[in-house]
């Protein structure tokens, strides 16, 4: 059975596990709330297996640690999709190394706020770091706002959701989840 990993899958990627386990993924969540990880495993839609891992992604080592158990029990992941807060800088590069030390290729999707877009530039790091990765096959997911009239907003967690699906589906090098354009119509 096929092994993904959602960084992020209780919170506004709750709607992306419900698109593995219908495709027969075993889908291994990382999140903090236990509430959170039960309201997602009793959903509707989800069909088939989740492994929740409770664990603040900050606490690197617990982090690393839950992760190479989840793969000695599942699998080696073959998709993971990752949104991680700016507060846990180091935490993309964990999990980045030991999905890259499986021996297969792995798509990584990783999950970007639209102010990694600006004008004025973006911070790099990550993904210029992540090349150096030989099983390691980098994709990028920004999320914009949505313009609707004169007015701008924020995408919901399903428009987020069904957008990381999307990207996943389709399988491109960088996807935008609604417009980064214009800028200055950023709420």
């Amino acid at each position: 059975m096929p092994h993904a990993l959602i960084v992020g899958g209780t919170g506004m990627l709750k709607g992306v596990p419900h698109y593995f386990t219908q495709h027969g993924y075993t889908v291994s969540v990382i999140g903090r709330n236990q509430n959170k990880f039960e309201e997602l495993i009793f959903s509707k839609g989800i069909h088939g297996f989740i492994n929740p891992i409770k664990t603040d992604y900050s606490d690197y080592e617990k982090l690393a640690k839950k992760l190479q158990n989840a793969i000695s029990v599942y699998g080696p992941v073959e998709t993971a999709i990752s949104w991680i807060h700016s507060t846990a800088p180091e935490a993309p590069f964990v999990i980045a190394g030991i999905l890259n030390n499986q021996n297969i290729k792995t798509k990584y999707y990783h999950i970007l706020g639209s102010a990694d877009v600006q004008p004025d530039g973006q911070n790099k790091k990550f993904e210029t770091d992540i090349e150096e990765y030989e099983n390691i096959i980098y994709r990028k997911v920004i999320l914009g706002f949505v313009i609707e009239d004169e007015t701008s907003r924020w995408l919901t967690d399903t428009e987020i959701s069904n957008g990381v699906t999307d990207a996943v589906i389709n399988e491109r090098d960088t996807f935008i989840v609604g417009t980064v354009e214009p800028w200055e119509k950023r709420p």
